[in-house]
């Protein structure tokens, strides 16, 4: 297991960094800021404007301060300063001076403080202190920021602070009941914007991993987390890169004094409630009461260990004793640490080959026999294929007959390195027998994290701020079992970085400049759990020689053995395997203030790519395989020489299909996104603002830096030269050594190899030349790069009085899209080369010329248009009293160019229906039918499947907010969402049923939430509350804090991957028809056959008309539904309630111990899973919820903090 976080900053980030440097240095513009500003009006008692007014903001914390004068209309304006709590002082001549202490600044909303000052001498003060409530008049944009107070009250599963985005309205989130502390996207939904369009950012460095799956890289530590901003809708032009919302997490750095804290979170067993599903188990024979029984799965949780420890230390760098920051005023920092550790234990109960299997005898599945085991559950009988007759439960002539044992193989039959794969399995477990299983295990789930935080901000004169921070993270994980064998668990290691140093320099009080520079990287190490050997193929005998000489990653490994009938599979896995995802940036922003003009210009440079060593294509191709070690696929057939039971054929070393990879395939890709704005916000009045902003984006798609990643494009298909195809097989005839041939349509982007991919055997095929001919003059990224990508913003916040404004706004958005994690450009042919053989031996799967098999390839659009939305909203907000402010909103979305994908090698409707099959071959004296994949538009391939953006959504929610701030003990949130997303395609990796018609794919979104609520509170209780005192340091400092979240259920589509229309493998699943919606019911079923042996008739959704006929049924043969049938009803929603008890023991001034008590799902309410919308179980569980989930579960906690 590595420990790449030791590497403060690897050579890989500090060369990536150099270039970004010296990038700076030639560029004059860029841009998107966590910074602030304060502005208002200066006047005096009677209303009068004051111009030349001296307004000065002071960090409470580490002492920056910047200043301006008021104009000739009195306005101010403080550009560029760091979120936090100010003290804000104006002075004019013959007016006393006022002084304001407490201010609050969020990053990126701007802040508003119109001062009315009083006549008197300048060394007279006014002193107030701000109130924390107070409506957003200086901006349009729709955000939400969680500060500090807030985030420390707010009880969060996990405790990663990304979570708190669900408590905007318009936000939809994961369950805050599930426990999610690692890497995660927190399934952030904003406005209807799917989770690849949202942006995270850790201290201005894109926190959002290259492969496109948006999983965070690293997560924040909330302890060191200042604030967490959420921008959810017309954000300015300033913040790109994202056409749904952000979610930027700002850490805290040192002050002027010393603080630390430290910390423990711990879990058990023994203090949560047992799970639904092994309180389903009980029996009353073994009662949990009797002591003998207490360890049974029925009576108690699943064993469960989880800590959580951390600290943090910040504070000045001060040397006692040297004139060193003597002052502690310049330069300041912030270190922490935090792990978790959780131990689990894994189950798995399956049907292993028994001791005799494991030597080619049968007879324990022959009914009857002398060693026949009724326990496992099924019967077989073993043919032999030299002898004529039948071999079934009535006739066993020609069945194995070994000694008169029947089912059993004589040795001289036998293969060794069949049996091998057999002996590969784990063995039974003597006397046990569960469902037809003989085999239980229980293994260990192991799982380490550890972030670590390094932060330093530094003052070196009063026009400068420079900042620095890096975040370390590590994640390991270790399961029990691969597939339903421990043979080759998997180990997942992942250290992930993120660095940015700012630097802030103010010219004069009207010319401001920011600049970031900033690298973050994902990295994912998947390794084979190699200890006990387990995985060795040497262990069980299994020696056949691999087909491809060249070494394998691992050489002596396991491979797959699949269809093996009555037992489960074998699963050697594609591992090892890594990838790493660099993202390098700069951003620089120019502030200029204009008399009330406010302008803003920059831009964005970034550097992004993934070195992906995980690119496999070919687990779509028949007898196709994702393990190097290769892939045995077995079946009960009884032709070619076959027993007609899997497992025998096993014994006698005859499979099906093999399959086996060479070299694997490593692809660098690259890109560069480059983007400007320009944007003015204009006080026009005191109480109207206007805000308009322009964005350009420059997207360049992904490369290869050794230009080895393959696309297939249709305008270099030949038919001339397509290969031949053996119609009732597939297989193709023609010659295997005709490249022009097998490799049709394909293109290599570039202009040729690069020194680089020649080198050292990177790409095995550079230095041949025989691959040549595929570099086609087309560009290197292949996919157009789109110039006209102009994304105008604009808005207003006109206040109506001090407690009420409206704001309005509306903009276009872009998503810079990652390398996908569904189409690999590099694992196509001939790049990753692969090899298949049917109806050979186990022994020696190359000792007979292999088949060569249709290729399936994955590919990219040539016009693939960057991902956007336009977006509108109308908000209205008002201060109403009691520290608290109301919002309600509408907001609109239209999403455009959204990621699917299709099979454009579909076959046409109605050619090769399930249950009639293909058309029969013209001619053929067997009467065979053709093989779907000789009737495929482009020969020699079968499933060609295509990312292209042409998807589309639309979204409408009503929105409201209601907020208090941590005032006199008690704050509180509501965020309500009422709204609607509609769309032809939710997800990235959606493969369209049809290819050539999509017209009926439009309904609701898959992740559509029609209501959603998040509640959250803290009160601190009214009792012995001054602390200073013996009372109140033993019985005061009680808080109660919780959050509740209440929403309804996705969407329903009743659909199945049966080939109704006959177009292939390799479409998505085709719609069901439908006589109407169903009713819901809303009821829950055990789904426990009754004693009529008929199931509960309970059912979430009604599958049935009023006559008793089904709603949902199949296609007519040849046919594909026109309904529009996605999302027609909805599954249940869910509800948590978390909750938290805690107390503080303050024993000094700033010395306290706290501990909290935390139970999540606190009322232990079940929620209900989703219902079975499988229709061919309509006689059984189709309608209906058959089980539930979301248990209790406590957590306790001790905190100390100086």
């Amino acid at each position: 297991m590595r420990d790449n976080n030791k590497n403060l900053i690897t050579k890989g980030l500090l060369s990536g960094l150099a270039a970004i440097l010296w990038m700076a240095l030639s560029l004059t513009a860029f841009g998107q800021s966590d910074n602030t500003q304060i502005s208002g009006f200066v006047k005096d008692q009677t209303g009068a404007v004051i111009a030349g007014a001296k307004v000065t903001a002071k960090n409470e914390a580490n002492g920056l301060e910047r200043s301006a004068t008021s104009n000739g209309e009195g306005y101010y304006i403080i550009t560029q300063l760091p979120s936090g709590f100010y003290t804000v002082t104006v002075e004019a001549n013959g007016f006393k001076q006022y002084k304001e202490s407490n201010k609050k600044l969020d990053p990126n909303v701007p802040a508003k403080l119109d001062v009315s000052v009083q006549p008197g001498q300048v060394s007279e003060v006014v002193n107030i202190t701000a109130t924390t409530v107070g409506v957003q008049t200086e901006s349009s944009a729709l955000t939400k920021l969680v500060d500090e107070q807030t985030i420390k009250n707010t009880m969060i599963n996990g405790r990663n602070p990304l979570f708190l985005a669900a408590t905007k309205p318009g936000v939809l989130g994961s369950n805050l009941g599930g426990n999610s502390f690692g890497l995660t996207q927190a399934g952030l939904i904003i406005n209807g914007a799917r989770t690849q369009d949202t942006l995270i950012t850790f201290d201005g460095a894109v926190g959002v991993r290259t492969r496109s799956n948006g999983t965070s890289i690293g997560a924040a530590d909330l302890d060191s987390t200042q604030e967490v901003q959420i921008l959810t809708a017309n954000y300015n032009a300033e913040y790109g890169r994202s056409a749904g919302g952000q979610v930027r997490i700002i850490t805290k750095g040192g002050g002027h004094d010393f603080h630390g804290l430290a910390y423990e979170y711990l879990r058990n067993a023994a203090l949560n409630t047992n799970s639904w599903g092994n309180n389903r188990t009980y029996n009353a024979a073994r009662p949990c009461t009797d002591e003998a029984y207490k360890k049974d799965t029925a009576c108690r949780p699943n064993p469960f260990r989880y800590n959580q420890p951390g600290f943090n230390v910040n504070g000045p760098v001060w040397i006692p004793g040297t004139n060193f920051n003597k002052n502690r005023d310049k330069l300041f920092f912030l270190y922490s640490m935090e792990w978790v550790r959780v131990r689990q234990t894994g189950n798995n109960t399956q049907r292993v080959p028994t001791a005799r299997m494991r030597a080619g005898d049968f007879s324990e599945l022959f009914p009857g026999g002398p060693n026949y085991v009724a326990a496992l559950g099924v019967t077989r009988f073993v043919k032999d294929p030299l002898k004529t007759g039948a071999c079934n439960a009535t006739d066993q002539t020609a069945c194995f007959n070994d000694g008169g044992i029947i089912n059993k193989i004589p040795a001289n039959r036998l293969s060794a390195n069949g049996l091998a794969l057999l002996k590969a399995f784990p063995d039974p477990v003597a006397g046990f027998y569960q469902g037809g299983s003989n085999f239980f295990q229980s293994r260990p789930l192991l799982t380490n994290q550890r972030k670590e935080n390094i932060n330093v901000d530094y003052l070196p004169s009063e026009k400068d701020q420079v900042k620095f921070r890096l975040a370390l993270y590590h994640f390991v994980d270790v399961s029990a079992f691969r597939g339903a064998t421990d043979r080759a668990p998997q180990i997942i290691d992942r250290p992930n970085q993120t660095l940015s140093i700012g630097w802030t320099h103010t010219f004069s009080p009207t010319w401001i400049t920011e600049t970031l520079i900033a690298g973050s990287r994902d990295q994912v190490h998947i390794a084979v759990d190699q200890r006990g050997d387990r995985y060795k193929r040497s262990n069980y005998g299994i020696n056949y020689p691999y087909i491809f000489s060249s070494p394998k990653e691992i050489q002596d490994k396991i491979p797959t053995v699949d269809g093996l009938d009555i037992f489960g599979s074998l699963d050697g896995g594609p591992y090892p395997s890594s990838s790493t995802g660099p993202i390098y940036q700069i951003n620089n922003n120019w502030t200029n203030i204009r008399g009330n003009h406010t302008i803003k210009f920059g831009g964005y440079f970034e550097r992004a790519g993934q070195n992906d060593f995980d690119q496999i294509n070919v687990s779509g191709t028949p007898g196709g395989t994702n393990n190097q070690n290769g892939r045995f696929v077995f079946s009960n057939s009884s032709s070619d020489g076959k027993t007609g039971v899997a497992a025998a054929n096993a014994a006698l070393g005859l499979f099906d299909t093999y399959a086996e990879i060479g070299n694997r395939s490593y692809t660098p890709y690259r890109g560069h996104m480059f983007e400007w704005f320009a944007q003015d916000s204009w006080k026009a009045t005191s109480k109207l603002r206007v805000e308009a902003g322009l964005r350009h984006s420059i997207i360049q798609p992904y490369y290869s830096l050794w230009r080895n990643m393959v696309v297939f494009d249709q305008k270099y298909y030949d038919p001339a030269k397509a290969p031949t195809i053996d119609p009732a097989t597939g297989f193709i005839t023609s010659s295997a050594t005709n490249l022009q041939s097998l490799y049709n349509g394909l293109v290599i982007p570039g202009s040729g190899w690069t020194d680089a991919a020649k080198g050292d055997g990177r790409v095995g095929i550079a230095t041949s030349g025989q691959f040549d001919f595929l570099f086609r003059g087309e560009g290197k990224s292949f996919s157009k790069i789109h110039k006209n990508n102009f994304q105008p913003r604009v808005g207003i916040a006109y206040a109506l009085n001090d407690k009420n404004v409206f704001r309005a706004g509306a903009g276009r958005f872009m998503t810079r899209l990652g390398v996908s994690d569904s189409v690999f450009l590099g694992g196509n042919p001939p790049l990753q080369p692969t090899v298949s053989v049917t109806n050979g031996s186990v022994d020696n799967p190359g000792g007979k010329p292999g088949n060569v098999f249709t290729q399936q390839i994955t590919t990219q659009d040539k016009i693939f248009k960057n991902p956007e939305a336009w977006t509108w909203n109308g908000t209205f907000e008002r201060e109403i009293g009691f520290s608290t402010k109301l919002e309600v909103s509408y907001v609109g979305r239209r999403a455009l160019h959204q990621q699917r994908e299709r099979n454009i090698n579909q076959l046409a409707v109605g050619t090769c229906p399930a249950g009639v099959g293909c058309p029969l071959i013209p001619g053929d004296a067997l009467g065979r039918r053709y093989n779907p994949d000789a009737l495929r538009p482009f020969k020699g391939y079968n499933i060609i499947r295509v990312t292209n953006n042409d998807a589309n959504a639309t979204y409408n929610s009503f929105q409201v907010g209601l907020e208090r701030r941590f005032t006199k003990g008690l704050s509180y949130s509501f965020a309500y969402t009422l709204s609607k997303s509609s769309d032809n395609g939710s997800a990235q990796r959606d493969v369209v049923p049809n290819a050539f018609d999509v017209s009926n794919l439009w309904g609701p979104s898959t992740f559509d939430r029609r209501h959603q609520v998040v509640l959250t509170y803290a009160y601190q209780l009214p009792i012995f509350k001054d602390q200073t005192k013996l009372m109140g340091k033993a019985f005061g400092g009680w808080v109660v804090s919780g959050v509740s979240q209440m929403a309804t259920g996705n969407p329903i589509t009743i659909g199945t991957g049966d080939d109704f229309a006959g177009v292939g493998p390799g479409s998505g699943s085709q719609l069901w028809i439908f006589s109407k919606a169903p009713d819901i019911k809303g009821q829950y079923a055990n789904n426990t056959p009754a004693a009529t042996g008929t199931f509960e008739s309970n059912y979430w959704f009604y599958p049935f008309n009023g006559d008793g006929t089904a709603i949902f049924t199949k296609p007519a043969v040849g046919t594909i539904s026109s309904q529009k049938g996605r999302g027609l009803f909805y599954a249940p929603g869910f509800q948590n309630h978390n909750l938290r008890i805690s107390k503080e023991f303050r024993f000094k001034e700033s010395h306290s111990i706290q501990i909290l008590g935390e139970a999540f799902n606190w009322l232990n309410h079940p929620n209900w899973n989703g219902p079975d919308t499988n229709p061919n179980n309509l006689t059984t569980t189709f309608g209906k919820v058959t089980s539930k989930s979301s248990e209790r579960q406590i957590q306790l906690a001790l905190r100390y903090s100086f």
